[in-house]
């Protein structure tokens, strides 16, 4: 327990001058609607993770220019360590505001540093030492939680309205939403295979295949499962 206070102690004093976020962190990358906070809670239950980062929506706002253009730029891109060669400095020169703040924390499961809001690459050069899960969901079952999150949030989701007005584009929008994003997760495993882990939606029903992944014991207790009735 001392060395954990320590640690976070470490972190909140280092948070106002870091460049990139130190020591191992966690995020989980797959899009909205696949379990992330339980996935964030179990991290705590493991002992592997300690701190969560909640969603900031003004923090979001500010870094969503650049993130929209290495968005653009990185996409299709499967080479990290030519982008990080050529790009890393002023990455971390456009991204100090967020790893200042992002510094304090050690788990990530929503936006900006979790989800899909930075790519993969953008996300491992702020924080070297990141693990990164992805939750896969079959796509009938994603589709209907995001329908139903959406049209309870019109005031987030500008498109929402298409559920009702032409659900086929909608439909065909989130499902090349996750291709994309997906993608780009495996972009970034093929370089760093050991750092990132691909779950299936089966999986959060234990600790099991998180434990292997950390090499740790799985706690006696149920997984945690945050959200089961808005999902």
């Amino acid at each position: 327990m001392k060395a954990v206070l320590k640690s976070l102690g470490n972190r909140l004093q280092r948070s106002s001058s870091v460049t990139q976020i130190e020591g191992p962190v966690h995020i989980i990358a797959s899009p909205y609607k696949t379990g992330s906070t339980s996935v964030g809670k179990s991290l705590i239950a493991l002992g592997v993770g300690h701190r969560e980062m909640q969603h900031d929506g003004a923090l979001l706002k500010a870094t969503k220019p650049a993130a929209r253009r290495y968005r653009k730029q990185l996409a299709g891109a499967r080479d990290f360590r030519a982008f990080e060669a050529a790009k890393k400095d002023k990455v971390l020169e456009q991204f100090k505001p967020l790893v200042a703040k992002a510094a304090r924390y050690d788990i990530f499961h929503d936006a900006p540093m979790g989800h899909t809001h930075l790519h993969p690459f953008i996300r491992k050069i702020i924080a070297p030492e990141a693990r990164f899960i992805w939750v896969n969901r079959d796509p009938e079952g994603w589709l209907e939680s995001v329908r139903k999150w959406e049209t309870s949030h019109p005031e987030i989701y500008r498109y929402q309205g298409l559920w009702k007005t032409d659900p086929d584009a909608r439909i065909a929008n989130r499902l090349a939403f996750w291709k994309r994003h997906h993608e780009a997760f495996l972009a970034l495993a093929d370089t760093f295979p050991d750092h990132c882990v691909e779950l299936q939606w089966s999986d959060l029903k234990s600790y099991s295949a998180l434990a292997t992944f950390y090499g740790v014991d799985e706690p006696k207790d149920a997984f945690p499962h945050t959200n089961a009735a808005k999902s």
